[in-house]
């Protein structure tokens, strides 16, 4: 499930189905399980097999593996943590709530904690900056399903997921992150290069 409302933003600005003319929907409207419009639009739905958008198609089940993966490693990643901080008596969610009120949590990263994620990181690790930046996109290729208004759109809020993380972290993120969105950006060039 994405929650991330920049992310559910761009992926609401997708599926419109014209961007001069877009879907407004109000909390009535969601309430009554009907949307008001004139305009058409396009959905996504994600589960099995491919659909047909009319100038697109997006290959659901490679979506639902991709999604699957992430979350195993996303997973994996959190329980690392969740190990590390136990290890230390304190708690996950108390820890992540104090970081979201901008508290100062002292926590301290054990040998193998710190192996474990410098491993993750490395430029063979699954959050490095190589596969990081191919898995974003090859998202967004299957994504836009080979329309390049579709793909210039998912740029678009990538860009603008990029700024927003900036942002919130002070204007500058290090310097993985900054390599990851290079390598990103030229990867957007090279698919529009390519047409695909």
């Amino acid at each position: 499930m994405i929650t991330n409302p920049v992310a559910i933003n761009a992926i609401n600005k997708i599926t419109s189905g014209n961007e001069n003319n877009p879907v407004k929907t109000t909390a009535s409207d969601l309430n009554q399980n009907t949307l008001k419009s004139d305009t058409p639009i396009d959905t996504i739905e994600l589960g099995k097999g491919t659909e047909n958008f009319g100038t697109y198609k997006v290959d659901r089940e490679k979506l639902n593996a991709m999604k699957l993966d992430f979350q195993k490693n996303t997973d994996s990643f959190k329980q690392m943590i969740k190990e590390m901080l136990e290890k230390q008596g304190l708690k996950y969610e108390q820890v992540m709530k104090a970081f979201d009120k901008g508290e100062d949590v002292v926590v301290k990263v054990d040998e193998e904690t710190r192996a474990k994620a410098a491993e993750a990181v490395s430029a063979n690790g699954y959050w490095g900056v190589e596969k990081t930046s191919a898995r974003i996109l090859d998202y967004a290729k299957t994504l836009s399903g080979g329309d390049a208004s579709k793909l210039e759109q998912l740029k678009n809020a990538f860009q603008a997921g990029f700024d927003k993380a900036k942002e919130a972290f002070g204007g500058k993120l290090p310097d993985i992150s900054q390599q990851t969105y290079d390598k990103v950006m030229a990867g957007f060039d090279t698919l529009f290069d390519k047409g695909e």
